[in-house]
Formats: structure tokens, C-alpha cells, sequence
């Protein structure tokens, strides 16, 4: 029996050695998760790119069997092609229609893209609403405000109608649909193996990273991305950012065995910056692609909620009539007809002609607005990377030219790099992600050791972008400010519930007026401080006038560094080491603001002032106040 506890102690103390040296609970167990997730990500993109193939060469079909040829890239070199009203010249039956040339059976092209929303609205409406729409703002609100959780339903209702919708002509990308095809399968993951909150969240953006990573075939550039579009601002996941890498590399693993290499575009030169003046003429291309990235976010977000939002419809009707009104773009520009994808490809390799770009940008906004807007399911960070890439090879020529009649020819950048420039910072611009728009321009085209030399400027140019346009102007509404503004790094309080606490209902609830708080008259020396302070746990304090108005805020802090020189115990005074910058609230204002600002600068305190007098003190109010207000409406359930 003694031999027995013996032998079981070794064999504990050799189990407790490896769980120290080999922490399966801390590191490893989420990211062989997310590795799992991947794979299935990788499977379920692998399967919905199948589909959408059927789906889309089934279409094409139809409009040949009725003598309707859609121009594909293959029709165009750098030079030549059919411009857009003559596309269709050389079918065999044509209708002319206010100078434009039709194909007989062109109400095809209006009726197709129409039915394709009439399903799509119809499935999503029938069974889960929260599907319309491009996907991604989806997957960003479930982790803010959800906790990680989707429906079960979701991301099935999100791919089905999203083939509808692609399939049948939609001017809109896949990332959207495979982004919420992969959470969802984190989702369900999570929910087998019952995850804390945490763990939920960052499978959540591994799943999602694993279809992403998978179907565009940018398995770095992914897990950037669902880290990235998460805020409005430069702020990024970082806690999450490992596990989407593993998640998006098994994804991009598995979809490639199956399909192989989807991207078409080989790097067969050096692409990068030459010349300082290169990067002078790329810089200078930015804050005219931000004017852009403002009309198209306003065309996108003002269709949705000034035009089809106040259609007096059936919410399953409006994505027909988005699709009625693609088509009717279609009709005359049929080169919008789709995602863009293979348009895009063709774009970098330098073959589509001058004259056609620069009639596409307008149309392709207008046609993915009428798409997504109207609640059609895809994306729009395809049709964001083709705008961009438009927009930078209009810019490349231009510059071009006026170079060369200026005699800097030697200035001029390599078109291709104007290219995948305007892909960046428009991306960046539409949807606040520098770092992973960088990183996805160079991983989008084969050869990544040529690539990567442009990653540096391509940064540098993005966070230009961001540094001009305002953090407001975002295709993605769910997206926060920082991090501070996600329940997931707010302590884990309800911001809804913080936002309908007031103030002033905190205040008088806990009877509070100023003679609850030390108050510090500026003149007050360092020994008078200390001994006003010295009792107190508060870390701050407010100073005030001789006719006790606030003029500043102490921190105790400052206090405790001065008392250490006692030799200028004399001369320093309160309103020396005070902090004249006064963060405060109104008694009006919402605990959310207060609690924000106290976590923003890390301060315990906060002062409470008049709103129509600054300098008039009314109260401090103290973190912990904050929370026992928060718990105690919390307890009552008697909020709106």
C-alpha cells in the first residue's frame, strides 16, 4: 500500500510538471480549436465557391441559349475591346434601344437579377432577417454585443440566399457569406465544447479568418482582417490575431488541395517603389482615392437608408427591386455584371483598355449599391478591391502622361503598383484596415517573394488615408471605436444598459453633493495637501479657487512625488502640479461616457459639473459608484 501511494505521488508530480511545462488550458486548447474550425471553414468555402460556380455557369447558360453573350475579360486587351452600349454588336438577334445596342431577349437581363433578390429576400425574411445585407457587420456585432453567439440558422439562410444573389448576376463579393459561414461554424463548435465568453469570441474571428483565408486564398491577409474590422479606428485584436492565423492557414490548406490556385495573376517582375519620387506621386494619388472612398460609403449607405428603407414594401420585395435596378445598370454596362473577381485580375495584368475603366467606377458603385443596399446577401470587399484598383490605374495614366509632357519621366511609378495601390487605400478608406489592406494587396497575386517589397509604402499610404478620413465614414456600421467601446473589453457591462443611467440619477440616488468629497484650494502647500489626502483612497481630487470654483484636478500620485523633496515643500503649491485640462460630465450625460472616460484615462474619479457653468463643482463621482448604480438598475429588470 505504501508502495502504491509512492508511486502515485511520483506519477502526480511528473503530470503536474508536464501541465507546467505544456499548458494545454491557457495556449494550446484554443488554438488547436481554431485549427479544427479552420479545416471545416476551409471544407464549407471549398463547397459554397462549388456551388457558386454551378449557380453562376447555369445563368451564363441560359443567357447564351437566348443569344445573350456577357463580355468576359478574355474579350479585351490593353487596347481593344467592346466599349460599353456596343458590347452586344455581334449578337446574332439585337434590338436598338435609344442608341444603345441590345440583344432581343434583354428583359432576361433585368427579370434574372430580380428573381435571384425575389428568392434571396424571401429566404431571408422567412427565417432569419438579421441575414440581408452584406454579412459582415454580422459577425462584427455578435462579438461587440453578443458574446460570440450566432444563430444556428444564420450563416445556412446567409448562403443560400448569397447564392441567389451572386449566382444570378449580384454586384457583390463572397466574403460576407463565407465570413458568417465560418463563425457560424465556430459558433456550433463552441457550443459542443461549452466555452467561456472569451474563448467564444476569438473562435468566432477564427472561423471566420478560416473561410476568408480560404476562398480568396490570402491566409495572412485574412487573419488581419477579421481582426482589423472589428473597429473603426487603427485598433486591432491582437489577442486574436494568432488563433485566426492558424485558423486561416488550415482553411487556405484544404481549399487549395480541392481547387487548387485560384489566383490567376503572376508576378513575373520586380514591382515596388524605385524612386523617392515614386512614393511622392503614390502619396499624392490618396487624398484624391478618400474623396472617392467618401462617395462611394455615402452611395452605399444613403440607398439603403434614404431609398430602400422608406420603400413602402414588403422587406422580401426590396432585393428584387435592387436586382431590377442592377439589371437595368447591367444592360448598358455589363462589364459590372458579377463580383468582378476575374475583372480585377485582368486589371492588374495590364489588359483592360484606358477608355473602359474609367466609364466602369461609377456604374460598379451604383450596381453593388443597388445589390447590398436593398438587403441582397454579399460582400463588398470585392467590389471595394476593384473600385480601388480602377481608380489607381485612371490615376497611373494620368500621371503618366502629365509626367512625361513635364519631362519626369523618371517619376512615374509602375502601373501595376498604381494599381494595387488604389486597392489599398480604398479598402483602407471604406473599411478603417490598413494594416490587412497592405498585407492583402501583396498576397492577392502569386509570386509573394516580388510582392511583399511594396508592403511598407503601401502602409504608410494607408495610414494616410485613415489620418484624413474620418473614422465615421465606414461601410460597416457595427464597427466600434476602440476597444473601450466593445463590451468585450468594457468590464463586461451592458453599454445599452450604461446608456440609459444618467448622472444625475446616480447622484440623487446615492445623496451625494460636494461636501462628500476633499476639495483642494489651489494655494494649498504639499504638507497641507498631504494631510487632506493622506486618509482618503481616492486618487484624485479637485482643486478649486479662492471662490471655490474648479480650476483644475490633482492626482495623488503628482502629490506623493513632490512630498519625497522636501526642500520645496514651501514653494509648490496645489495649482502647480495640478492638471488644468478638466475631463468632466454633466449631471444629463450617461454612465457609459463617465465609465468610459475613467477607463480612457485610467482614473478612479471623475468630476460632476454644471453644464451651463464649467467652473461649478457639483460633485466627484467615483468608479465604484458607477458600478453599484449599474448593478442596482441591473437587480430591478425596469429599463427600456
Amino acid at each position: 500500500m505504501e508502495r502504491q501511494r509512492y508511486y502515485n505521488k511520483q506519477k502526480s508530480n511528473i503530470l503536474d510538471r508536464l501541465r507546467l511545462r505544456f499548458d494545454w488550458y491557457c495556449s494550446g486548447r484554443i488554438l488547436i480549436y481554431s485549427v479544427f474550425v479552420g479545416f471545416l471553414a476551409g471544407l464549407a468555402a471549398a463547397l459554397f465557391y462549388s456551388l457558386l460556380q454551378f449557380v453562376g455557369g447555369t445563368i451564363y447558360g441560359l443567357y447564351a441559349v437566348t443569344g445573350i453573350i456577357l463580355p468576359q475579360p478574355s474579350d479585351y486587351t490593353s487596347t481593344t475591346g467592346p466599349i460599353p452600349g456596343s458590347v452586344f454588336e455581334k449578337a446574332a438577334r439585337q434590338d436598338v434601344f435609344f442608341g444603345f445596342v441590345l440583344p432581343r431577349y434583354w428583359v432576361l437581363m433585368l427579370l434574372i437579377p430580380m428573381f435571384g433578390g425575389l428568392i434571396c429576400g424571401f429566404i431571408v425574411w422567412t427565417f432569419a432577417p438579421e441575414a440581408g445585407g452584406e454579412g459582415t457587420d454580422s459577425v462584427i456585432r455578435s462579438f461587440h454585443f453578443r458574446g460570440g453567439r450566432l444563430r444556428n440558422r444564420l450563416p445556412i439562410v446567409k448562403s443560400l440566399s448569397g447564392l441567389f444573389t451572386l449566382g444570378s448576376g449580384g454586384s457583390a463579393g463572397w466574403e460576407g457569406l463565407i465570413m458568417l459561414l465560418g463563425g457560424g461554424i465556430a459558433n456550433s463548435v463552441g457550443q459542443m465544447l461549452h466555452l467561456s465568453v472569451r474563448d467564444r469570441r476569438v473562435l468566432l474571428l477564427a472561423g471566420a479568418a478560416g473561410g476568408l483565408g480560404a476562398i480568396f486564398q490570402i491566409p495572412i491577409g485574412a487573419a488581419i482582417y477579421v481582426t482589423e474590422i472589428l473597429y473603426a479606428s487603427t485598433a486591432i485584436e491582437f489577442g486574436a490575431v494568432i488563433p485566426c492565423l492558424f485558423a486561416s492557414i488550415a482553411g487556405y490548406s484544404v481549399f487549395y488541395l480541392i481547387h487548387g490556385n485560384l489566383r490567376l495573376f503572376e508576378v513575373t517582375s520586380h514591382i515596388g517603389v524605385e524612386h523617392w519620387g515614386n512614393f511622392f506621386v503614390l502619396l499624392f494619388f490618396v487624398p484624391i482615392i478618400v474623396l472617392a472612398c467618401f462617395l462611394f460609403v455615402r452611395i452605399v449607405l444613403e440607398m439603403r437608408n434614404r431609398v430602400f428603407r422608406r420603400m413602402s414594401l414588403p422587406e422580401f420585395v426590396k432585393p428584387a427591386i435592387g436586382g431590377l435596378l442592377l439589371g437595368c445598370v447591367v444592360l448598358i454596362y455589363p462589364q459590372v455584371h458579377g463580383g468582378g473577381y476575374a475583372w480585377l485580375y485582368k486589371l492588374i495584368d495590364l489588359q483592360l483598355p484606358f477608355y473602359l475603366v474609367i466609364l466602369l467606377i461609377i456604374p460598379k458603385m451604383l450596381a453593388t449599391a443597388f445589390t447590398v443596399s436593398s438587403g441582397g446577401s454579399g460582400g463588398l470587399f470585392v467590389p471595394s478591391l476593384f473600385i480601388g484598383g480602377m481608380i489607381g490605374y485612371v490615376m497611373g495614366h494620368v500621371s503618366e502622361s502629365v509626367l512625361s509632357a513635364m519631362g519626369l519621366t523618371w517619376m512615374t511609378p509602375d502601373m501595376r503598383l498604381c494599381i494595387l495601390t488604389g486597392m489599398s487605400v480604398f479598402c483602407t478608406g471604406v473599411s478603417k484596415v490598413p494594416l490587412a489592406a497592405a498585407v492583402i494587396a501583396c498576397e492577392i497575386i502569386s509570386g509573394a517573394e516580388w510582392s511583399y517589397a511594396m508592403l511598407v509604402p503601401l502602409i504608410v499610404m494607408n495610414l494616410t488615408s485613415m489620418a484624413i478620413l474620418s473614422s465615421s465614414t465606414s461601410l460597416y456600421e457595427e464597427q466600434v471605436l476602440t476597444a473601450i467601446d466593445s463590451e468585450t473589453h468594457f468590464g463586461n457591462y451592458s453599454i445599452d444598459l450604461l446608456q440609459v443611467i444618467t448622472v444625475r440619477d446616480t447622484f440623487l440616488s446615492q445623496n451625494k453633493s460636494i461636501s462628500d468629497n476633499v476639495v483642494i484650494p489651489e494655494m494649498a502647500t504639499i504638507p497641507e495637501i498631504v494631510k487632506l489626502i493622506a486618509p482618503l483612497p481616492d486618487s484624485i481630487f479637485p482643486v478649486v479657487n479662492s471662490e471655490e470654483r474648479l480650476v483644475g484636478v490633482l492626482y495623488s500620485s503628482d502629490v506623493w512625488s513632490e512630498f519625497r523633496n522636501r526642500q520645496k515643500w514651501d514653494s509648490i503649491r496645489a495649482s502647480t502640479i495640478m492638471q488644468a485640462d478638466i475631463n468632466a460630465v454633466t449631471p444629463d450625460d450617461n454612465l457609459y461616457l463617465a465609465l468610459r472616460i475613467c477607463t480612457l484615462l485610467s482614473i478612479s474619479e471623475i468630476p460632476v459639473v454644471d453644464p451651463n457653468q464649467p467652473e461649478e463643482l457639483i460633485c466627484m463621482l467615483r468608479h465604484s459608484e458607477i458600478v453599484k448604480a449599474y448593478n442596482e438598475k441591473l437587480a430591478t429588470a425596469k429599463w427600456n
